[in-house]
Parts: structure tokens; sequence; C-alpha cells
């Protein structure tokens, strides 16, 4: 049943031209003004405004929307603010007053043809039309981000395609999922958009990465002219990944799908850094810039690391912990696999986890199992019969660990107790030494009975030959005893001879990485940190190039700033710690079941505001922090680009050398 229309209906003689129909915590109607204007008038649903924690929040939402139309007007962009403005707002004195009507908001109703009508109409539409009109919603939407604005839902009904070819979104802030609601979680999920980050199922609180998702779909609805996850909620979308756009229309390019397919990550850290990055690779102004996959992982805590990295940022220390024992070492050991099974899922499982800490691409896992007579000749000499020695000349720490590592992963292995290299044992050297005493005792009491020369010699010569024939006896045993090791499935990825934070500006980085760190933060930090970490490198390279360090003078101050956003966030992250939202509504709720004085309710009214604004505030300063690790990247690719001239002589010195050799292969 429709709620009745707000006063100011009656008061400002607003005429109501249809509605209203109900758009997620509101009811809408379409009205004209008594200037004829064209307008939108919304009202909170009544049963969500009489629980005073989702009014106080919508109250908020909107005064926060009528700041960002000021802050828009002030600098406005190509075809203006880019926002609808609010023109008036509700009930007076105090729309927050639990007593009065269900708050509204009157925005004004720009001509246009919303941008959803637009994909229902043109899509899938060419290639670089989309391409533009989504590269103007990115830069309408880093415009409102710098302003700490998170839209949570980029639904193409709320932007509009306006007539002189600008976009307008119509509504922010206003789409958020209304947790605070005693409605059901499955409700609140069904309500949900397939325009809307996954990851607003785990949290409230989001950076503006959650709104590129949106850019993501509707990217692939406009070239594809389908949803990526179908119509369902993406909140709910199974873990598959969609379909390639280029499967479903071949024509668009290479580059831009994986723009696409970057955007709809689940993990909001694979996505681009921003809307502008994502604006400038839609109008070819700069590549994709796109987070190294993780293809290994930190053999301390087991967390995914970027190709490279030497730090873990999950733990903070080095990420190398299985190693090869010494070449001089005493005893080394090996571990074998023992069983395997011959399902996919089982070699699949086995060979990630090598890759996590092999040196290089791990071997097809072609396991010889069961009866030999069920392989051709041809398999038995590809495949690898068990047991399967793994790894091999592990020091006995990397072998203990190393065997830990596998049996938690349930795999049956066993260690294997290397011999060192052949030698004498103690025992034959003392033997020998006894022997030689011996044999010079006796050669000494000849001597003093006056034995004659050639006698002397004669046994002197059978007693060296003797000794000489039972110490090769013995060193043969032994080494017949004692075959070489067999040789590893892979080779032990090499710690690193330094760790970055042996670099001050890293070690700046390293101490920012603390237990109450957001995961979130964490990540910007070890991307920098890595970066750096090459930066480092490649300066080493050039040699003290002057100009490496002109172009690289930004690096430490931008340093500095990053850290200083990471401060503020760490603050931020605290003061939200201690800010259970969940707490304070049921404590809000069971004070109004009691029917307690309102006063009383004040204290968690007022946590719950704050929670709102400590959220803001960190939206605001995590955009701050991508801004400058944006700022942070370009200054180190200026000085990747210093090269120099003597290494890249003496480079390509050497593939002239490699090319002769090929064509005038050495004659032997």
């Amino acid at each position: 049943m429709s709620q009745a229309l707000p006063s100011i209906v009656h008061t400002q003689q607003i005429e109501v031209v249809a509605g209203p129909v109900r758009q997620g915590s509101e009811q809408l109607w379409e009205v004209r003004l008594a200037d004829g204007r064209a307008a939108v008038l919304g009202a909170l649903l009544p049963e969500l405004a009489r629980e005073q924690s989702v009014r106080r929040r919508y109250v908020r939402d909107v005064e926060r929307q009528r700041a960002l139309v000021t802050a828009l007007t002030e600098n406005p962009g190509n075809h203006g603010p880019g926002i609808a403005s609010i023109i008036a707002s509700g009930p007076e004195p105090d729309p927050r007053d639990a007593d009065a009507e269900p708050p509204w908001r009157l925005r004004e109703q720009p001509q246009g043809t919303s941008f959803d009508a637009w994909l229902d109409k043109r899509a899938p539409a060419p290639v670089d039309e989309v391409c533009e009109l989504v590269a103007q919603l990115a830069d309408l939407l880093h415009r409102v981000h710098a302003h700490g604005v998170v839209l949570r839902d980029l639904h193409p009904r709320q932007v509009l395609c306006t007539p002189d070819g600008g976009l307008m979104l119509l509504d922010t802030g206003l789409s958020r999922v209304d947790v605070l609601s005693t409605r059901t979680a499955a409700s609140l999920l069904l309500e949900g958009s397939p325009y809307a980050s996954p990851e607003q199922l785990r949290h409230t609180t989001l950076d503006q990465r959650s709104d590129l998702f949106g850019l993501g779909v509707l990217l692939f609805r406009g070239l594809t002219g389908t949803l990526p996850y179908g119509d369902g909620p993406a909140l709910l979308r199974e873990t598959t990944s969609p379909p390639p756009v280029r499967t479903l229309r071949p024509q668009v390019p290479e580059a831009l799908e994986a723009l696409i397919h970057a955007c709809l990550c689940a993990d909001p850290e694979a996505r681009p850094e921003s809307a502008a990055a994502i604006a400038q690779t839609l109008r070819g102004q700069s590549p994709l810039h796109t987070r190294e996959l993780a293809r290994i992982e930190c053999q301390n805590c087991g967390a995914p690391l970027r190709l490279g990295q030497r730090l873990c940022i999950a733990c903070g220390r080095e990420a190398v912990v299985f190693r090869h024992a010494k070449k001089d070492a005493q005893a080394t050991y090996s571990i074998d696999l023992t069983k395997a099974t011959e399902d996919a899922e089982f070699g699949q499982r086995l060979s990630n986890l090598l890759a996590s800490m092999s040196d290089g691409p791990v071997p097809s896992l072609n396991l010889l199992i069961g009866d030999r007579r069920m392989y051709s000749k041809t398999e038995l000499k590809t495949r690898h019969p068990l047991p399967l020695r793994l790894v091999s000349n592990l020091t006995h720490d990397s072998a203990q660990a190393l065997m830990a590592r596998l049996e938690g992963e349930n795999f049956k292995v066993r260690l294997v107790h290397d011999q060192a290299p052949a030698r004498l044992p103690k025992a034959a050297k003392i033997g020998l030494g006894i022997a030689s005493a011996l044999s010079v005792a006796i050669f000494v009491g000849m001597f003093a009975a006056g034995a004659s020369t050639t006698a002397l010699v004669l046994v002197s010569l059978g007693i060296a030959l003797c000794l000489g024939i039972v110490a090769i006896s013995i060193y043969a045993t032994q080494r017949k005893r004692k075959r070489e090791p067999k040789l590893g499935f892979i080779d032990l990825r090499q710690a690193p001879t330094a760790l970055p934070a042996s670099d001050p500006l890293v070690a700046k980085l390293a101490a920012k990485l603390s237990p109450a760190t957001s995961a979130d933060v964490r990540e910007q930090i070890g991307e920098m940190a890595l970066l750096i970490q090459r930066l480092v490198d490649h300066r080493a390279e050039v040699a003290g190039d002057p100009e490496f360090e002109v172009v690289t003078e930004p690096v430490a101050p931008l340093v500095d700033l990053l850290v200083e956003h990471v401060d503020k966030l760490d603050k931020l992250d605290a003061q939200l710690a201690n800010l259970d939202e969940g707490a304070m509504v049921r404590a809000l709720q069971a004070s109004v079941a009691r029917d307690e004085p309102q006063h009383t309710r004040e204290r968690l009214l007022a946590g719950l505001d704050q929670l709102r604004s400590l959220e803001e505030q960190r939206a605001a300063v995590f955009y701050r922090l991508l801004e400058a690790t944006a700022l942070l990247r370009r200054a180190a690719q200026l000085g990747f680009s210093v090269t120099d001239p003597d290494s890249e002589h003496q480079r390509q010195l050497a593939l002239a050398e490699h090319t002769l050799g090929e064509i005038l292969p050495t004659s032997t």
C-alpha cells in the first residue's frame, strides 16, 4: 500500500504527474512544480522511517548529496556539475524527528534519457560509442569520489544522458543496502542490484573501487547486450567467472576485454586503481594497469605474493622459508611422494602447492599409478613412478617444515635422510692410523736390528700397498652403499641476498605493517614496497645516473605522503573498531521495545551518526591514498625509463654474439 503524499505537495502547489513507485528504500512520485519544471519527489518508506537509525542515515545522505552538488557546482566539468540538485528536503523543522512524517527530498528532473533506456535500445552498441559514454561516466564518478562519496550501486537508471551529450547522476549515496533495518538479510539481498559490488555482502565500509565493479557491468552490458551474471544481484553471484566478452562480441579488442575482466574481479584489490584510470584506458591514453597476479605464496604464512615480492606484507617476514642445503653440507634431506590418485583435482592441488615454492614452472605431473602393464611403452617413458622425489637437497629445518606443509594438505609423503658424500668412516680412519703406526714401528725395529736397505724398502712398499688396498676397499664399499641422491621434481625458490627493508624508503613502508593495519591498506603498502624495491634495483643498474636522481626526486615526498595517509586510516579504523553497528542497532531496538524515553537512545543514535561520519572520512582518505599511489607509480615509471648506455651496449653485444653463434657455429 502506498504511503501518504509528503506535506510539501499541498503547501507548495505541486502537481503529481505519476506514482508512486517503489525504488530501493524510497517511494517516488513524478511531479511538476508551480513554475512548470519537472521534478521527482522521494520519501523514505514508512516502515523504515519508524526506525530512527535508518531515518537519521537517510537524512544524512540527503544532506550529503546537497553538499556534494554545491561542491561540484563550484568546480563544474565540461557539462556542468554532473549531478541533479535537490531543491528542498524535509519535513521541517527537524526531519530526524521520529514523530514527524517520513523524511523526503525534492529533486530536479533534467531533460534526457536514462542510461538504462539507452542500453535497452542500443546494446550491443558500437564499441567506440560504449567506450566514450562509459569514459564520461568514469570521469564524473572520479569527481564524485574525490569528495569521499561512494555510490555503492551504479545502476544505469540513476544516470541520465542529457541532450548536450553529457551524463548526469540523478542520485548519489541513497542506494545503500539498509543494513540497519530490521528486515531480514534474505530480503535485503533479493533487493540487491547486478551493478552492486559483491564485497557489500561482507563489508559496510567500502572504498571507491566498489563503484568500479558497476562500470565493468555497464561495459559488459553495453558491448554484449547482456549482464555478466544475469539479472540477479551480484551479491549472490556464483563463483564462476562471466563469459569472456570476445566470445559474445569477437570484435571487442583484447585490451578492452582485459579491462572489463579487471573491473569485475571479486577482489577489489585486483580492479583498476581509480575511475580516472578506467577513463584513460577507454580513451587509449594509457595502458591498463593491473596488479601482478599472485603466482606464489609466502612460505612462512601462506599469503599470496606478487611476482618479485621479497617481503610478505601479511606477516612482515622474508617470504622464503624452504631452502636447499649448502654444497658442503654433511647431511641433506629429501621428500618423496608415496601415494597419489588419478583424479584431476589431486594433480591440480599438488601442482599449485609446488608452484608456490618452485623456482620456475612446475613440470607436468604425469604419475604412473597402479599396474605398469596398464600403460603403453610410450607412456612409461613419460610418466613418473612412485615414490616421486618432490624436493631434494634440503636442510633439516626446511625438510621438517615442508613435510608439515605437505601433510597438512593431506598428501602422503616421507622424509628421506640423504647421507653425506662418500668419505672414509671414522672407524676406518682410526684403523688406518693404527696400521700406519704399526708399520712405522716394524720399519724402525727392522732398521734397529740391522736389516739390509733392500729388505727395508721392500717391507715399506708392501706395507704401503696393503694399506692402500684396504683404504680403497673401504672407500669403494662406502661408494657402493651410498648412491647419489635423486634430483627433486622441482627446485626451490631461492631466498634473496638481502631484504628490501634495507632501503630506507621500503623500510619506512614496511614499518607501517602492523596487526591492526587493514587488508586494503596492506595491499597498497605491499604494492608500493614492491615498486620501490624494483626502483632501488634499477638505480643500481644505472650506477647513479644524474638523470635518474632528478626524475625520481618526487618519490621520497610521495612515500611520506602515503605514510601520512596510512596513519590517518589506521586511526580511523581504530575508531571504527570501537563502534559495533550491529550491537548499537540491537540496543536501540531493545530500547524502543521497552518504550524507554527518547533521551536514553540519544547516545546510541549519536554513535550511529559517528559511525557513518567515520565511514565517509575513511572513504575520502582512502581516495587520497589511491591517488598518492598512482602518483608514486608515475614517478617510478620515469625512473625506469632511465637506462645505462654501457649496460645497454653490453646487452646488444651479447645479443650479437649469440646471433653470430647461431648463424656461424664454431667448428669442432
